[in-house]
């Protein structure tokens, strides 16, 4: 298992998409320069200016696709990488694997969070370790505080993981996040 703290990781995340957001910004900053450039340049036509900008606009926006994309995948294989941190080494023989299919099946079908808690009490009661990963996989994606709460207390050599984990999760989905995005990866105005 990584030896990653929540901390670092909150850290790491941050640093990261401030880069991200700093290289789109220097994009922008650039097209504005070459577009201001070429409608300055007395050689060209109204005609020429207005195709080279609208080259140079093109250009702009795929540029900052492309950077979208690498955040985006930035962020998602942090959340594979943490993910895996959280399961650790598990065996690959054909038995574990099925133990393991089956628990996230019997988590999947969990209905609520009080029922979720009974199943993970129970599987803590009975060392099924692969049970109270998948119960607390799902129950970190229901959101369901408790469940996150007991199977912290029940694995706690993954709490700090799965702290990690919960915030990247928030950050990543939360208002405020997306809509810094929207701007920052907007098509520059003309």
């Amino acid at each position: 298992m990584s030896k990653r703290t929540p901390l670092g990781v909150q850290n790491d995340l941050k640093s990261s998409i401030d880069s991200f957001h700093a290289r789109a910004k220097a994009i922008k900053d650039s097209y504005y320069e070459q577009r201001k450039a070429i409608f300055d340049d007395t050689r060209l036509s109204a005609e020429a200016q207005n195709e080279d900008a609208a080259k140079l606009l093109d250009g702009t926006v795929a540029q900052l696709a492309t950077l979208k994309g690498e955040q985006d995948s930035y962020v998602q294989n942090l959340k594979d990488s943490l993910e895996r941190d959280l399961r650790g080494n598990q065996p690959t023989d054909a038995n574990s694997v099925l133990l393991r299919r089956d628990a996230a099946q019997r988590a999947r079908q969990l209905g609520d969070e009080r029922e979720a808690l009974a199943a993970l009490q129970d599987a803590v009661r009975n060392d099924d370790v692969s049970l109270q990963h998948a119960i607390g996989y799902v129950g970190r994606q229901q959101v369901w505080v408790n469940v996150g709460e007991a199977y912290r207390a029940a694995q706690p050599a993954t709490a700090d993981i799965a702290e990690a984990l919960s915030f990247v999760d928030e950050a990543t989905s939360d208002v405020g996040y997306r809509l810094g995005n929207q701007m920052t990866y907007s098509s520059p105005s003309a």
